[in-house]
């Protein structure tokens, strides 16, 4: 899982410091690989014009390709047709553990002046992408989200890493969603609703729509839906310690951040006990899922 939300929390950063425009002056597309031919997996992201779209999975184009299909491709090369389909820049790791140790060492780097972590990156075609820059920014993203986060001194920093770590929350809880975890289901099954997570100080929060068991993601632009609930912590060291914090402080953390914004948006009578407590449920699973991994 950790993984996952890392990879998910990149373009959260890139959109964060508005680095886009940094990684790249023309369209280019940037990838993370997990795994060797056969078993790998991982995250790719389309940069163009400011702008990064995330996609899971690895790329394989923007579009259908058909080897035999040679009146529709006759056009083009087949050297045109294996740079529509691969990215431009890839950063590689040959397994999780790896992965694992590279978040360890961006901990170690950014938060107490530690050895820069090596990048095993390639460039794949002749676009003019930076990838530089994509390196710095995996490290930085992923040292944000280490459990070193906790130590962090520089306020812009812990900004950063308290957006991360909330944008985490609900992307944990997404996946268990999807990995069938029996509080997320039941969080997530009924009709449309939205939830937030932010910081007394605003500016860091990330928004959690549920509706018949999909659970949709966003952070720093809303919802049209009003929050039925949420979360909002007194400050960043708050956030930060509650998905990177000691497990037992995660409870006594949730009880001061709850909000209630009521239920009469949704046409319920009932007052928010129930909610509450489908909500806590859901975000120490995902606490716990996140703090499981660190």
């Amino acid at each position: 899982m950790l993984y996952e939300v890392i990879a998910a929390n990149l373009k959260n950063y890139i959109d964060a410091v508005g680095a886009a425009a940094e990684l790249t002056p023309e369209k280019s597309v940037f990838q993370i690989s997990v795994g060797a031919k056969g078993k790998k997996y991982g995250w790719h992201y389309i940069v163009y014009d400011g702008d990064c779209q995330f996609k899971r999975g690895l790329y394989t184009g923007e579009i259908f390709i058909d080897w035999n299909d040679e009146f529709k491709y006759r056009e083009k090369s087949k050297k045109q047709i294996i740079r529509e389909t691969t990215p431009d820049y890839e950063v590689v790791f040959k397994d999780e553990a790896e992965f694992a140790a590279f978040i360890e060492a961006a901990g170690k780097y950014v938060v107490s002046g530690g050895k820069k972590p090596k990048i095993k990156g390639s460039k794949l075609s002749g676009t003019k992408c930076d990838a530089a820059a994509f390196g710095d920014a995996l490290i930085r993203c992923a040292a944000l989200q280490s459990d070193g986060a906790v130590s962090l001194t520089d306020n812009e920093d812990k900004r950063l890493a308290a957006r991360m770590a909330l944008y985490s929350l609900a992307e944990s809880v997404k996946i268990l969603c999807r990995d069938r975890n029996a509080a997320a289901c039941a969080f997530a099954s009924g009709s449309r609703r939205s939830f937030f997570f932010d910081t007394a100080e605003g500016g860091r929060a990330t928004w959690l729509t549920v509706h018949d068991g999909l659970v949709k993601v966003t952070a720093n632009q809303g919802t049209r839906l009003p929050a039925l609930c949420g979360l909002e912590f007194d400050s960043d060291d708050s956030a930060i310690a509650f998905v990177h914090g000691d497990r037992p402080d995660v409870q006594k953390i949730f009880e001061f951040a709850y909000r209630f914004r009521g239920a009469a948006t949704y046409g319920i009578d009932a007052d928010d006990g129930s909610i509450r407590e489908g909500f806590r449920e859901v975000c120490l699973a995902a606490a716990e899922a996140l703090g499981a991994e660190n």
